[in-house]
């Protein structure tokens, strides 16, 4: 099954042309830093908006970029599983 990503609620963030900075506010006393999105990053991080799933993401970038989907899955898995780890995002609702 494949889940519509979305931010956790409580993110700060400010959002530039090529860049997020994004702070945990509910976790802000374990991670104090905040993290910052910038190329291929800033690309998944702006497609996660509850509408869409990472089989979704992964298909619009790899056309976008021009890359095989299945390089572009590996990096788009490794991203979403270090910010789900990072507290950043949640597995929504599945996909239709």
């Amino acid at each position: 099954m494949n889940r519509r990503l979305t931010r956790t609620p409580g993110l700060a963030e400010v959002v530039r042309e090529d860049r997020a900075v994004v702070l945990n506010l509910p976790q802000l006393e374990e991670q104090q830093s905040p993290y910052v999105f910038e190329g291929p990053a800033f690309e998944i991080w702006r497609r996660i908006d509850g509408s869409r799933s990472q089989r979704l993401i992964v298909s619009e970038l790899a056309a976008a970029f021009e890359v095989d989907e299945d390089v572009m899955e590996q990096d788009v898995r490794g991203f979403v599983a270090t910010i789900a780890e990072l507290g950043l995002i949640d597995y929504g609702q599945p996909d239709a």
